[in-house]
């Protein structure tokens, strides 16, 4: 997603005077690898279940004095 904005950025930085012209290779290489990216956390949109005796626990509820094994999830 990075390169693409890099690219309509550079695009797009023609004025009306002469812009110097800009190096497609070095703006590739600028831009980050899959390793230096990090992954952003799904979260769920809304809640899919509202726990009102006991308590959340991935998609689903369970009682407050079990301890949850599962992941996030919607349930709230």
């Amino acid at each position: 997603m990075r390169l693409v904005a890099a690219l309509l950025i550079a695009a797009m930085a023609t004025t009306a005077q002469a812009a110097p012209m800009l190096d497609l290779a070095a703006l590739l290489k600028q831009a980050p690898t899959s390793a230096q990216m990090t992954p952003v956390p799904a979260q769920p949109a809304a809640c899919c279940k509202h726990c009102s005796k006991g308590k959340p626990c991935g998609d689903s509820c369970i009682s407050r004095d079990k301890t949850c094994r599962k992941g996030p999830g919607c349930a709230c």
